[in-house]
């Protein structure tokens, strides 16, 4: 039994309760079934169902590797807190900025720390799967993304 496994499963079943907690203050879309709640509810299940088959598996003596001590120096976890960091700045100003630029920088710049060094890739890819999630988002979900700095545009 991985005590690492369980307790990883505990907070991962909780993470996912809290984003179903949260789902459920959304509001109902009347129009179109799936509301705005619909894709946190499901990533919370889902979380929740992937949580409790690490700790059964941790529980019937199933579990693989073996967890070793973190040290800063490892470049998968400096590029774990990079992620971390750049995601909570990504959340802060999204929100004045706006979804499009701060998207596009944001993946650009992830796509940087994961070791893509392509100037075409790193000027097109970011490009590209903003403008797809963002015409998924507002066209067809029919999902307002904060518009920010491009809000007399779009």
């Amino acid at each position: 039994m991985k005590v690492a496994d369980i307790v990883g499963g505990i907070i991962g079943i909780l993470i996912g309760l809290f984003a179903l907690w949260e789902g459920a203050k959304m509001p109902a879309d009347v129009v179109m079934k799936i509301g705005p709640s619909f894709f946190p509810n499901m990533l919370g299940a889902l979380l929740i169902l992937f949580s409790m088959v690490l700790i059964v598996n941790a529980v019937r003596g199933r579990s693989k590797g073996k967890v070793e001590p973190y040290r800063l120096s490892d470049k998968g976890v400096q590029r774990g807190l990079i992620t971390l960091a750049a995601g909570s700045v990504f959340v802060l100003v999204v929100e004045p900025i706006g979804f499009i630029p701060t998207a596009i920088v944001f993946l650009t710049f992830m796509m940087r720390v994961m070791g893509k060094r392509s100037p075409l890739l790193l000027a097109v890819t970011p490009a590209l799967i903003t403008a797809a999630v963002w015409l998924v988002f507002e066209k067809v979900l029919v999902l307002s993304m904060p518009a920010g700095v491009l809000a007399d545009y779009l």
